[in-house]
């Protein structure tokens, strides 16, 4: 473990301190598993970004039967997941815990059989939390006055407190139910975000909003800021109530099980384990230490420069990338303004996580603090002849320094007085050129400004990863939903496009209809009429614009008052941005006009 002292977590020492950890998901830095031969420079597809996303996209597209090139700029897979060996024990610096509540990465867990543990601290038996004057305590000792708040409501009321109660949490269900109250209204669909527009409110407020409209005292803030500076990682003024919401409706709006699905299960051999599974079983070409400068695409083919100068070409691009690190790339033609502005502006989550050891046996324990104070949250992670290992959480890391066990012991002994820290070992997330902060927590009003323009396609350049999945977004689960999704559309694309059926049968409906599936990324065309990320195609033609009740349409569109008749569709579909200024379509147009009339023939016929 680190024994850096105090003032040395600059980009210098960061680095210096990464290159002599042992990262168990180092690969040669050149690595041809898929037994292609042919063009070194010519591939199907390139992934860029070897996190889950991109692992598993080059996965599925490698079962397609494509020659697939995945390229990572560190000496390492697994993106903003590490595992790292540190003497005789792995440490999971980033991403660590998995749930059955999560259904695409316990999908993988059981694919390929990987064995779980238990976290102690998930349940513990002594519950902390600073007031801001001292420590309280809520453990088996406290179960009592527990049990009495919980159950009895004043005024001959009902109980409200869930059974959680009895694990020592009636306080803290209370608030967390307080807290996240509307959660369900704002996601009738957890996994399906845009099915309603009544997220639309939260997304407008910070985590910080809401905690003040609960106007709790200081004693109780203390307790659910701890909770909620774990998940939010970030400033509570940035970080987006909506989130939080989110998070919530994914767990089935219950403490334990948000406990669980967060932050109780994690792998055996961490992180490492599985993502080595994956590009076993995919077995696509890697090649680790390769930054990418630059993408440019044509209408045949897109060419991948990375930064030794070196030109691969593809008939299709992954762009596995955390939207913090997207702006780095260059892309030609250049990538839609929303996806630029979002890496610019960057998501919430900016925290630390760090592990501490403490010498001695301590019980399970979890201990909470505002998030004003340099840890908001530390639980216990397991014990071994060399003591009690805690894992902690902040949403600042300029608030202590994560590699000194001086200052980790200062902050514990307010809860444990004489608790000795012996060790500490951190990843300084922050200093990551590759990832530029942590897990993904949208900034207030990103969802509705940003996500779909997000998730959008650009011509033969797809997107995948965690920040914009749509169910357990900034989790693995995320990413493996986003690396699965976006391989299935590269597959169709590029199958649609080497001989289209209906073009052999009939060059101007196979055009339009070839046209049209570009737009098929966001856009259902489904006898059902349902929307997806935008709204379904069917019967749009002739119709009021932005008129489908069961969709939430921005007010550029709805102000615009037009019918989509052939003139309005193609000044729509040759620039939307322009037609309507503010609109949320996250698509730059289709600039050629006899392609823009074959679609608006299919739409025409898409009764």
């Amino acid at each position: 473990m680190s024994r850096t002292q105090p003032g040395a977590a600059s980009r210098r020492t960061f680095l210096k301190v990464v290159g002599g950890a042992v990262g168990a998901a180092a690969l040669p830095l050149s690595r041809a598993a898929s037994g292609q031969v042919g063009d070194p420079h010519a591939y199907d597809v390139v992934v860029i970004g070897g996190g889950f996303a991109g692992v598993s996209a080059a996965r599925e597209l490698r079962h397609a039967g494509l020659h697939t090139l995945l390229l990572e700029a560190r000496n390492r897979l697994g993106g903003r997941t590490f595992t790292a060996r540190i003497g005789d024990e792995l440490f999971d610096l980033g991403g660590t815990w998995v749930h059955s509540s999560q259904p695409h990465v316990f999908a993988e867990v059981n694919r390929y059989g990987l064995e779980l543990v238990e976290t102690p601290g998930a349940i513990p038996e002594l519950l902390l939390w600073w007031d801001g004057e001292r420590a309280r305590e809520a453990g088996v000792r406290e179960w009592a006055p527990l049990l009495k708040e919980a159950f009895c409501a004043p005024d001959g009321g009902v109980p409200e407190a869930p059974m959680s109660v009895l694990k020592g949490y009636a306080l803290l269900s209370r608030q967390m139910s307080e807290f996240h109250a509307g959660a369900a209204a704002a996601f009738p669909r957890p996994f399906d975000p845009f099915f309603a527009d009544t997220w639309q409110e939260a997304d407008a407020l910070s985590v910080r909003d809401r905690l003040d409209q609960l106007g709790l005292s200081d004693a109780r803030r203390g307790l659910l800021e701890g909770v909620l500076g774990a998940s939010a990682h970030g400033d509570f003024d940035q970080a987006s109530l909506l989130e939080m919401l989110r998070w919530w409706s994914l767990s089935g709006y219950d403490l334990q099980r948000y406990s669980d699905s967060v932050a109780r299960f994690r792998l055996r051999d961490g992180t490492v384990s599985l993502i080595d599974a994956m590009v076993e079983d995919g077995r696509p070409d890697v090649r680790l230490g390769t930054p990418v400068a630059q993408v440019v695409q044509d209408g045949t083919q897109v060419v991948v420069t990375t930064e030794r100068g070196e030109r691969i070409r593809a008939r299709a691009v992954v762009a596995a990338l955390p939207m913090n690190v997207l702006a780095k790339i260059r892309f030609t033609p250049e990538l839609h303004p929303d996806k630029l502005a979002a890496s610019r502006e960057r998501h919430a989550g900016a925290g630390i996580k760090l592990y501490a050891r403490v010498r001695g046996e301590l019980p399970p324990l979890a201990i909470f603090a505002p998030e004003s104070e340099p840890l908001s949250s530390v639980f216990t992670m397991g014990g071994s002849s060399h003591g009690t290992e805690l894992v902690a959480f902040g949403t600042d890391p300029r608030r202590i320094d994560a590699h000194s066990a001086a200052a980790v012991q200062s902050f514990l002994r307010r809860f444990l007085p004489d608790v000795e820290v012996s060790d500490t070992v951190a990843y300084d997330w922050h200093l990551d050129p590759w990832s530029l902060g942590t897990w993904c927590v949208l900034r207030k009003g990103q969802m509705g400004k940003y996500l779909a323009a997000l998730r959008a396609s650009h011509g033969r350049v797809h997107f995948a990863g965690a920040d914009w999945a749509l169910g357990w977004r900034g989790f693995i689960d995320g990413a493996i939903e986003s690396g699965i999704r976006v391989a299935q559309q590269v597959v169709a694309q590029l199958e649609d496009r080497a001989e289209p059926a209906a073009a052999a049968a009939s060059p101007a409906a196979g055009a339009g209809e070839a046209a049209l599936r570009q737009c098929a990324v966001c856009h259902p065309t489904d006898a059902s009429g349902k929307p997806g990320v935008g709204p379904n195609l069917r019967g749009v033609h002739g119709r009021p614009a932005a008129s489908d009740p069961g969709y939430a349409y921005s007010e550029a569109l709805r102000s615009r008052g037009a019918t989509w008749s052939d003139a309005e569709l193609d000044a729509f579909l040759a620039d939307p941005a322009g037609y309507a200024p503010g609109t949320w379509m996250p698509f730059a147009g289709i600039h050629d006009p006899d392609e823009r009339a074959a679609v608006i023939r299919v739409l025409r016929e898409l009764k």
